[in-house]
């Protein structure tokens, strides 16, 4: 697979993003996307149907909406708090959605090549799919610096799925984390990722 510093990834102009789709995500990945094309990237959006960007805010980006099920359990936002349970959803809904979208983006006829895909963090099963497509990926993680600092702090064991603290009293103690954790250390390839960090300024 190509890495980022490679010639013809370099030499590439076409960035596709792919926000999770809540407010606090779409807002930085917008962002992230105005910088680029400021700077001449060409940029396309694939995003769920679920509380979906206005694409007339931006008409210099092309909109790929891909089905995603959500309206058959967004009723349970207002009552469920486990936020895990709708980010596993949206990993299972997605993938054929977002596979088929991406693939088909890839053989556009006439367009140029594309340079990598950018997707939030949560979205740990785009990865496969980055990888089967032989295309570079970024993550974008939009969650505070506390929390970055917090997870690189927090020792984890990947192959028990938690993290791996002390209590007072005792030592070496496992406290189970999210089943989420599971899936995306499984997923996820530290050595090779690459974060950006974007400050939330303005709504979509």
């Amino acid at each position: 697979m190509e890495t980022l510093g490679s010639v013809s990834t370099l030499r590439s102009r076409r960035i596709i993003l792919f926000p999770l789709p809540f407010q606090g995500h779409i807002n930085p990945m917008l962002q992230l996307a105005n910088i680029l094309h400021t700077r001449g990237f060409k940029i396309t959006i694939i995003h769920a149907e679920y509380n979906s960007p206005n694409p007339s805010n931006y008409p210099h980006f092309a909109f790929k909406p891909i089905k995603d099920r959500f309206s058959e359990i967004a009723d349970q936002l207002a009552t469920n708090p486990d936020v895990t349970y709708f980010l596993r959803y949206l990993n299972e809904s997605c993938v054929d959605s977002f596979t088929d979208c991406l693939a088909g983006l890839l053989m556009e006829p006439g367009e140029e090549r594309v340079a990598c895909v950018i997707t939030d963090a949560c979205f740990y099963f785009t990865q496969a799919v980055a990888d089967d497509l032989k295309l570079p990926r970024i993550v974008l993680r939009t969650s505070g610096l506390g929390c970055t600092l917090a997870y690189d702090a927090l020792p984890f064991c990947s192959k028990k799925a938690c993290f791996y603290l002390t209590r007072q009293g005792q030592s070496n103690t496992f406290i189970s984390f999210y089943s989420l954790t599971k899936h995306f250390y499984k997923r996820e390839n530290y050595e090779n990722r690459h974060y950006i960090n974007v400050p939330l300024k303005k709504r979509y």
